[in-house]
């Protein structure tokens, strides 16, 4: 049986837990990534750039539901951020709630008319 020492994240810091998810997502380990963002948020419970991370991990790996949850998530902390409400219309894209998503998408082009990927996503 593996002990707790044997998981890389153990004893790592948290701000550690940041950088290394970033690198797991640049080398496309997104089940690393959300956990290593996880910890993480665990540590900075207001931080909703780990919250946008995980769940862009979610739909890389095609997990509508976790990814909907934690993009909810991040607009609930960062509410006047775009990237979350694009992250919240992928994640109903995926789980094909296309009504949902529209209206995420526009509140997103509503905080940034000039957001090239939500526009992206509505046409």
């Amino acid at each position: 049986m593996p002990s707790l020492e044997d998981d890389p994240v153990y004893g790592m810091e948290p701000a550690d837990m940041k950088l290394e998810g970033s690198k797991a997502y640049k080398r496309k380990d997104y089940v690393t990534a959300a956990k290593l963002f996880f910890m993480a948020a665990r540590h900075f419970p207001d931080d909703a750039t780990l919250l946008s991370n995980r769940s862009l991990c979610w739909l890389k790996l095609g997990e509508g539901d976790r990814a909907l949850m934690d993009a909810q998530l991040c607009r609930m902390k960062r509410p006047g951020w775009a990237k979350a409400c694009y992250l919240q219309g992928a994640a109903q894209m995926l789980l094909k709630d296309y009504e949902k998503a529209c209206d995420a998408f526009l509140d997103g082009l509503k905080l940034d008319p000039a957001n090239v990927e939500i526009d992206k996503a509505l046409w």
